[in-house]
């Protein structure tokens, strides 16, 4: 039986956030005012501990469904 592969997904969020970061700095050096400093501290600053917060569940979860397919895998007679 084949189970999900929430690493695949993990990576890409990952690296998502990654990229932000770094399109927010090539932004940030023509977009200076109020508006792009309040933009970034309400939408980009809190997607990091959110994103973190949800790669570390995720990883929980990954180790969860292995250990119930090894344990299901354990019991299959053939």
């Amino acid at each position: 039986m084949k189970t999900c592969d929430l690493a695949s997904g993990a990576a890409k969020l990952a690296l998502s956030l990654k990229q932000l970061g770094l399109k927010w700095e090539l932004t940030s050096d023509t977009w200076d005012d109020a508006t792009a400093r309040r933009f970034h501290e309400e939408c980009i600053v809190p997607l990091t501990p959110d994103v973190k917060q949800t790669l570390e569940a995720v990883g929980r979860l990954a180790e969860v469904l292995d250990r119930a397919t090894r344990d299901v895998n354990d019991d299959v007679v053939y």
